[in-house]
């Protein structure tokens, strides 16, 4: 490996450092790292190149660890913000940042500093992430606001690879959310006590977004030049956000090197067309260095004005360098012009590395300048000049990025897509060198010449038109589906990063590249689950909704509804947590799609489930449901020619082996009236001796009908209507005395759902009740030998153990000295 990376070794080191912290949140202080920088000073006189280096990668990982513990461990013990969990109270407070903007409100970071409940008050310092459901106000940092609101301390549902939203919260500082349904219930207390520079350009930055809004009216071209013209990619639709997801190409819509170059490469030409207009200047200094080193408040600048991401702040970070460089007159190696800017970045903010966009942007500039050389390498003696060369570079370059990419997209979208090797010699001319041009140029005409900026807003309109009809149309191509992409899987990837960019010896490449690939291949295949002849009935948490998930003996997986939320919030359940939670527990296939009745709390997740699943059968009632999510369902089933089948009281959809599945009901095909929890699609699962009974919202009336249809006793119980006193009555559970009783709750509902009557039915019968707001998701297990029911989410054991280890030798030492 090459010793002129001194930046390597510190950069691994604090990463290194912050995943372990981020893994194990224990707490780390700050006197740990003072005391590695006095060990490292201390080895100094004894150039001993080994012994400092060990001591250099401690003191990092221990900056990296201690910076992290701060927030993940002690950031909010003190805040006293939980007390207010689920409450309704007044707030008041600053913003701390500029609001970003939603396709129907807005979303912001406020500094709590009062809390009025009741006529009380409360004192209070801790940050709340603010959405606002419609409209917008004209509020700026440090604006002091005030409103009312529910507080809500995040938490996980307990679903398997489920985001850790909590946790990126901390990472960011904040400890709540709050939700309010108009801008127009916020009030203005004052505004900032003083004005800044930050404060003006973020006036400007509003007002340009205003200015783009009322200039174009299509929503999604205005939306996509937002976000290439000033980095706003919230307005941008998602189903436009999916499909350039979907075409490869959705690196285009976020502000990053291209899109800075562009800015400075404008700057640049016109100040130098503008100085060589003055030959008095012109003969008395560079204009070619001048020129140059303008470019760095510009650039500093346009940083402020898109909102500072992760990917500009490292284009400007790079870009600087290489300026700088060609002003000093000095080489520079883009390699460590790279690990400069990770470096800066993880030092000033070592929770950046958690975040998506950072890891994206690194990966695909990495990927870039060490894979395309090696793509290009073949073909370099065949064609060299021409555009030939040009067009094998360009298609080498997005290759290089895809490849870069793959894995992590694979882990955080489920899929990729190489159609963005075809698509990026459309969509790149259009927006990049069309769009993005025309638009960062009409920002500073909107000041001057509104009137010229709106005609050359609306061309960057046009051509956003044009790219969207050819994005939406490629995006329907087929596309790579992942099921098992963990951090074994990342980690090769860094690796195999490391090696080609940093070790010389092409043979020790090749060598290392085989025995990665091979452990990788072997770890893959091995983690395939074989039939094992065992019944899984996965009780999934997903809030205040129902989700079923069992896997058959004979390896085939049966999806009973699909959670969803209550009221409409424009976003997509489905994609956000069902559909992670199926790639997690190794799904490939749902065999059998079940929606038990159409309302969107069974409903919401399955169309994003058939969208990226293939699904072999569909089965519901007669009931057939309405709006945009049973549409979009059907559609997707369609699409993939799903037999869809209406199910009614004595089918048995389902006979395999020893298992049987029964139709209870609905009695009859009834096409007619509202669909209502009473036209529950009840199922019947008999697996030898153990059985299993799934009511969905069905209530008393409906068991009823089952006592009279003679329904006998069961082992498991999936609780109807999550656990209502209207459902769960004495006499029906006499009668089939279940052994477990599970409820699918959300946890601290509004319906105090599950009701302590219904409870109190159940235990009465004996059965153990299992709820998922309370134990996460659940599942049952069935085999020869009997069943078992088990938590579905496990904390990984060698961090549990490692997190004992360190907390126990950290109070151990802490004794020691105390004594």
């Amino acid at each position: 490996m090459s010793s002129e990376r001194l930046l390597l070794v510190p950069l691994i080191a604090l990463a290194a450092g912050s995943i372990l912290e981020y893994l194990l949140a224990v707490p780390v202080s700050v006197l740990v790292p003072v005391v590695a920088a006095v060990g490292l000073v201390s080895v100094v006189p004894l150039k001993n190149r080994q012994l400092f280096g060990c001591f250099l990668a401690f003191f990092w990982a221990s900056w990296g660890m201690a910076t992290l513990s701060q927030r993940l461990v002690g950031g909010f013990t003190d805040t006293g913000i939980a007390r207010f969990n689920g409450q309704q109270v007044v707030i008041e407070g600053l913003l701390l940042r500029r609001p970003i903007t939603l396709p129907e409100g807005q979303r912001f970071e406020l500094q709590l500093e009062r809390i009025y409940r009741n006529n009380e008050l409360f004192l209070a310092k801790t940050t709340v992430l603010v959405t606002i459901d419609q409209g917008e106000g004209s509020w700026l940092p440090g604006d002091r606001i005030r409103f009312s609101s529910k507080l809500k301390v995040p938490r996980l549902l307990g679903l398997p690879g489920e985001f850790d939203y909590p946790r990126y919260l901390a990472l960011r500082g904040i400890a709540a959310t709050a939700w309010v349904k108009d801008a127009e219930s916020v009030v203005l207390m004052r505004g900032a006590a003083k004005s800044s520079l930050f404060r003006w350009i973020d006036q400007l930055a509003v007002h340009s977004h205003q200015f783009v809004k009322q200039t174009l009216s299509d929503p999604d071209q205005r939306g996509v030049v937002l976000a290439l013209a000033t980095g706003a990619q919230q307005e941008v639709s998602a189903g436009l956000t999916a499909a350039y997801s979907r075409a490869g190409v959705s690196h285009i819509l976020s502000v990053s090197g291209f899109h800075v170059g562009v800015v400075t490469l404008v700057w640049i030409s016109l100040l130098r067309w503008l100085l060589l207009r003055w030959e008095w200047l012109a003969l008395r200094i560079d204009l070619r260095r001048a020129v140059m080193l303008s470019a760095l408040p510009c650039m500093l600048f346009y940083l402020i004005f898109t909102g500072g991401a992760p990917a500009t702040a490292r284009s400007v970070l790079m870009l600087t360098a290489l300026v700088l460089a060609i002003w000093s007159e000095r080489e520079v190696d883009i390699l460590d012009v790279l690990l400069l800017a990770a470096f800066l970045l993880l030092l000033t903010d070592p929770a950046l590395l958690f975040d998506l966009s950072f890891q994206l942007s690194f990966l695909a500039l990495w990927g870039l300048v060490v894979l395309t050389p090696l793509l290009m390498s073949p073909f370099e003696r065949f064609i060299k000049h021409g555009w030939q060369h040009s067009l094998l570079l360009f298609c080498s370059a997005s290759l290089a990025t895809v490849l870069a990419t793959l894995l992590p997209v694979l882990a955080a979208f489920h899929q990729a897509s190489f159609t963005g090797i075809l698509a990026n010699l459309v969509v790149v001319p259009l927006l990049g060198y069309g769009a993005t041009v025309l638009s960062t140029v009409a920002i500073p005409l909107i000041f001057m010449l509104p009137d010229v900026a709106a005609i050359l807003l609306q061309l960057a309109g046009w051509l956003v038109q044009l790219s969207n009809l050819f994005v939406v149309w490629i995006a329907g191509l087929p596309i790579l589906h992942s099921f098992c992409v963990g951090p074994f899987d990342l980690l090769v990837l860094a690796v195999l990063l490391v090696l080609f960019s940093f070790v010389r010896s092409i043979r020790f490449r090749v060598l290392i590249s085989l025995v990665l690939l091979a452990v990788l291949t072997v770890q893959h295949f091995s983690s395939v689950q074989a039939d094992d002849g065992k019944l899984r009935l996965m009780f999934l948490s997903v809030g205040q909704g129902d989700a079923l998930l069992i896997k058959l003996p004979d390896g085939r997986t049966l999806l009973v509804d699909g959670g969803g939320y209550l009221f409409g919030n424009n976003r997509d359940f489905g994609e956000r947590y069902l559909v992670t939670a199926l790639h997690s527990l190794k799904v490939s296939r749902i065999d059998f799609m079940v929606l038990t009745h159409p309302h969107p709390d069974h409903l919401g997740g399955l169309p994003a489930v058939a969208e990226q699943f293939q699904v072999g059968e569909f089965w519901q009632t007669a009931a057939l449901g309405e709006g945009n999510d049973y549409q979009r369902l059907i559609t997707a089933l369609n699409r993939q020619k799903t037999r869809l089948r209406i199910l009614k009281q004595g089918d048995c959809p389902l006979l395999a082996g020893t298992l049987v599945c029964t139709v209870l009901f609905p009695l009859e095909q009834n096409r007619s009236g509202p669909v209502e929890n009473d036209t529950s699609l009840v199922l019947h699962l008999q697996h030898d001796s153990f059985s299993a009974l799934f009511m969905g919202d069905a209530g008393f009336s409906v068991e009823d009908q089952l006592v009279k249809y003679g329904l006998g006793e069961i082992t498991v119980l999936k609780v109807g209507h999550h656990g209502s006193k209207s459902a769960s009555g004495e006499h029906f559970l006499r009668k089939i005395r279940p052994k477990v009783a599970v409820v699918s709750a959300g946890a601290g509902n509004s319906f105090g759902l599950p009701a302590p009557e219904t409870l109190e039915r159940i235990r009465q019968q004996g059965a153990r009740v299992y709820r998922t707001d309370l134990q996460g998701s659940v599942m049952v297990t069935n085999d020869k030998s009997g069943y078992m029911v088990t938590p579905l989410v496990t904390e990984n054991r060698l961090v549990a153990a490692t997190r004992r280890f360190i907390l126990t030798g950290s109070e151990w030492c802490v004794k020691k000295i105390c004594w």
